[in-house]
């Protein structure tokens, strides 16, 4: 018998790449049970606030003050990533989450049985805050974690492959949400379909924790002098390439959500769309993602994520254009819709992984902490600037709700035009699009698409 003996540093790497594998499968079904909790609270939280007889102004407060909150709880979770181990901070996150679901039962309990009434609306704004704060905490340890798992070259396409399974299930989850509230409420008794939606996002939640305790935490340590303080951070974006990155991407949400609270309403009281016609032009954009997630992810991998932004960025100022042109089904799908679907999905996928490019595994939590505080605050300047011309203003030579979406794409060209030019890639395998030396687009195109087996085999090897 021949004993073939292996280096330990050999071993240990071998063994930490096969846990790291392990960690990326079983994130994929993490984040299904997670998104079908995060589906069926985000979505029927509104309407359920509504059956409860919540007034206007507080249903603005619910959907406003969350934006804020979880980047709030964001900081405070990269806080504890200093001191704390990164997954004890994750399963906090999740754990809390899951203990605001009952309270969203006995909400409505209560409002069944005519206990409290008047007082239900302000303990469920105040729930969904929490519910918010734990989704924020539990962000920056989880971004920081799947950032050490992950390949450097491979983001594009696990991300996307990730995503593509999440959005399946969104879509799912919403389809089942609707269905669900609307038997309830043609049998009258919609707070029992609230009821049974709340239950199923409490029990997906503890599948959740469950699944975060078969992760493999790459070890971790933080060191004082890394602690980025908030001051420090917002002058270093006109010099750093990531502070660049995060003034463009807040003014261009800032743009974004000057028009984006404004589509549904829209939709249902100047186009009059039903319900159904409501839920299917909402879901098209995300169908239209699902058949764009594994191409663009490949394409962010071998090309690198500015020039996917650059994509993304060629449509996205031009969408509300489209909404002043077009008002029918047919012409919001198809003119409208597509282009969406393939715009937000290019951008999204690629401003998450230029984040992990662009940022070390220590400071990455912070990082991201701050970076969605200054996004949750572009999204209630934008929205509250977009409510108040509307509510406001008198637009005398058009629709107001056409001036909002006009205003929402000349800012959106601004922030392009002038500020897209300064973020530079960073991944130093990232290559032209179009290599003049060779033009075959034969070879373009099978480079993008099938291609994928020499990098798959260069990664194992490393691992």
């Amino acid at each position: 018998m021949i004993l073939i003996s292996l280096p330990f540093d050999d071993l240990d790497s071998r063994i930490e790449g096969k846990l790291k594998k392990q960690t990326m499968r079983v994130s994929i079904y993490e984040g299904s049970f997670g998104v079908f909790s995060s589906v069926l609270g985000e979505n029927s939280i509104v309407p359920f606030a509504l059956s409860i007889n919540s007034s206007p102004f507080q249903v603005g407060l619910l959907s406003s003050l969350g934006n804020l909150v979880a980047p709030l709880g964001q900081i405070i979770g990269s806080r504890k990533i200093e001191k704390k181990s990164r997954k004890a901070i994750l399963i906090l996150g999740v754990l809390g989450q899951a203990c605001v679901w009952p309270i969203f039962i006995i909400i409505a309990l209560l409002f069944h049985f005519i206990v409290f009434q008047s007082g239900l609306s302000w303990i469920l704004i105040l729930s969904f805050l929490i519910y918010m704060l734990f989704a924020g905490i539990m962000t920056p340890p989880w971004v920081s974690v799947m950032g050490d798992v992950v390949p450097d070259g491979y983001r594009g396409r696990y991300f996307a492959k990730r995503n593509l399974i999440n959005q399946i299930i969104a879509i799912t989850g919403t389809i089942i949400l609707f269905f669900v509230l609307d038997w309830y409420n043609i049998n009258n008794v919609v707070i029992y379909g609230f009821i049974l939606i709340f239950f199923l996002g409490f029990i997906t939640r503890l599948v959740s924790i469950f699944l975060f305790t078969k992760h493999y935490y790459p070890p971790f340590s933080f060191d004082a002098k890394d602690h980025i303080k908030i001051s420090q951070f917002l002058k270093e974006i006109p010099k750093s390439n990531f502070g660049r990155f995060t003034l463009f991407i807040c003014l261009l949400t800032f743009g974004q959500w000057i028009a984006k609270p404004f589509f549904s309403v829209y939709m249902l009281t100047q186009l009059h769309f039903n319900y159904a016609l409501f839920m299917i032009i909402n879901l098209s954009s995300t169908i239209i993602g699902l058949f764009t997630f594994p191409l663009l992810g490949k394409f962010s991998d071998k090309f690198g994520n500015v020039r996917l932004i650059q994509i993304g960025a060629l449509i996205i100022p031009f969408l509300p254009f489209f909404w002043i042109l077009y008002n029918t089904p047919v012409q919001i799908f198809f003119g409208i819709q597509i282009l969406s679907g393939i715009g937000w999905t290019a951008f999204n996928l690629a401003t998450a992984n230029f984040i992990y490019d662009n940022t070390t595994s220590k400071l990455r939590g912070k990082y991201v902490a701050l970076y969605n505080v200054l996004i949750g605050l572009a999204i209630i300047g934008g929205g509250l600037l977009g409510s108040f011309v509307v509510s406001f203003i008198q637009i005398s030579f058009m629709n107001s709700y056409h001036f909002i979406f006009l205003l929402s794409a000349i800012v959106r060209i601004t922030v392009v035009v002038f500020l897209l030019r300064g973020i530079k890639e960073v991944r130093v395998t990232s290559k032209p699009i179009l290599n003049v030396k060779n033009l075959s687009i034969n070879k373009w195109l099978y480079d993008i698409i099938l291609r994928t087996k020499s990098l798959k085999k260069r990664i194992r090897n490393k691992n």
